[in-house]
């Protein structure tokens, strides 16, 4: 391999750097949102030469510096990338007073300028603005392509649960619904289980509100409790129901399958042989309709994909290696996918020919009339590519699945059509299948 494919540019290091740099604002977001409403409701007041107070003091500084930044860096849009003054100007628009809001120091500012004032944990609460960055950030990164999606979802939606019932539970401790004289971690401890009991709409009644405040605050966090606890069995079983969505629609085909097996009485062991291919194509995720999976794509993205499904099994036939890379992207874009069970014969001795076979996955075993097998080849092997260098040789053996076996297949249209497209390599064809041809007679003749 070219090691520029390696190469990194500039460009790619700094969209590296700026993906980190995410990463650390979306997690320093985080902290706030977690440290400054308990600091603030639990009045813990921290002193200027405190680790505490270092900290709050540089996740500040960090959420502020992330402003003139997001200045200097591309925007991504539903429409593109933005950059300069068009990436600019969509900042301001979005989420910049979000962002600078959020990132002043309103726990301090509560906590020294609010303190006999019923207005220190609201104020505490304006550095939750910066949430609106984090769950831009989180959606993004649901979206990407993963295999943990699922996972990826999910977790994301825990952490906003969490993040909920820990405010609700500091709210309950500003609004004096925990009783006074415990220390702060057991009153943390205690609302949080009020927090718990209210959004999970269990509500044991051990913990009830005595003033009004209290009141109304408890019948906002039931209505809430009682949306979010819908919202979580819904998408709880909605991702249940996705993570398995492939696996109930094999089992679906595989019921339709048997009841018409019985239906026409087919034999046992013919059954058994219909049952153990779908098998194998759901184990090695072949099954999978990857036409219609991949039909809206663009006809370069197809080709794309072609490439890299087929282009390791390309390169192993001799007549293409080094070939252009334009003479294999027309080959593979005619390349269609077969599956054969242990037993069945690929090709037929005597019979004419227009196929060749790759390979992908699985044994086949070549069956002289004579001799017997006569040779087993694996994956990355082919055969069958007479057929295509001589139209008018008929198959010189039977080829027979010895194990499942997962087969790519050019037609001799194609290649035809790819050979009068390309002159050069029809003519570098032309001398391997004259070589090819020889030593195929030389071997017939030695039978």
């Amino acid at each position: 391999m070219n090691t520029k494919d390696f190469k990194i540019t500039p460009q790619d290091a700094m969209s590296q750097f700026w993906q980190w740099w995410d990463w650390g604002i979306v997690l320093v977001a985080l902290f706030r949102s977690v440290e400054v409403p308990a600091s603030v409701a639990l009045k813990f007041l921290p002193s200027s030469a405190s680790l505490e107070f270092a900290i709050n003091l540089t996740t500040c500084l960090l959420l502020l510096l992330d402003i003139p930044l997001r200045f200097l860096r591309p925007a991504q849009t539903a429409r593109g990338t933005l950059h300069g003054n068009p990436a600019r100007l969509h900042y301001l628009r979005t989420y910049f007073l979000f962002d600078l809001i959020g990132s002043l120091p309103w726990g301090f500012t509560s906590n020294h300028f609010f303190t006999q004032d019923n207005w220190s944990v609201p104020i505490s609460f304006l550095c939750l603005l910066r949430l609106a960055r984090v769950a831009a950030f989180s959606q993004n990164f649901v979206r990407k392509p993963s295999r943990f999606f699922i996972a990826r979802r999910l977790t994301v939606f825990l952490l906003w649960i969490a993040l909920v019932i820990h405010l609700l539970a500091c709210g309950w401790i500003a609004v004096g619904g925990v009783t006074h004289g415990l220390t702060p971690g057991h009153t943390y401890i205690r609302a949080l289980y009020w927090s718990v009991t209210t959004v999970s709409t269990t509500g044991f009644g051990d913990i009830t509100p005595k003033t009004e405040p209290q009141m109304i605050y408890t019948m906002l966090a039931m209505i809430l409790g009682a949306g979010l606890y819908a919202t979580v069995v819904a998408n709880v079983a909605s991702l249940i129901a996705r993570a398995d969505s492939a696996r109930a629609a094999f089992d679906s085909k595989i019921e339709r399958l048997n009841t018409f097996m019985k239906y026409k009485n087919m034999p046992e062991p013919l059954q058994k042989r219909i049952l153990g291919y779908h098998e194998y194509l759901w184990q090695t995720g072949l099954g999978h309709d990857h036409e219609t999976l991949l039909e809206d794509l663009s006809p370069g993205l197809r080709r794309s994909v072609g490439v890299f499904l087929n282009r390791h099994i390309m390169e192993q036939i001799p007549m293409l290696r080094g070939a252009d890379a334009a003479v294999l992207h027309r080959l593979i874009s005619g390349v269609t996918s077969v599956v054969y069970t242990p037993g069945d014969t690929i090709l037929h001795h005597g019979e004419p020919g227009d196929t060749m076979y790759l390979i992908n996955r699985g044994e086949v075993e070549v069956v002289d009339p004579k001799q017997g097998v006569v040779a087993t080849l694996g994956g990355g092997d082919y055969f069958g590519e007479l057929a295509l260098l001589d139209p008018d040789r008929p198959r010189l053996a039977d080829v027979r699945a010895k194990t499942f076996c997962a087969l790519s297949v050019i037609d001799r249209e194609t290649f035809t059509m790819v050979l009068e497209q390309f002159p050069e390599f029809a003519a570098h064809v032309r001398k391997v299948a004259a070589t090819r041809i020889a030593e195929s007679d030389l071997r017939a003749g030695q039978i």
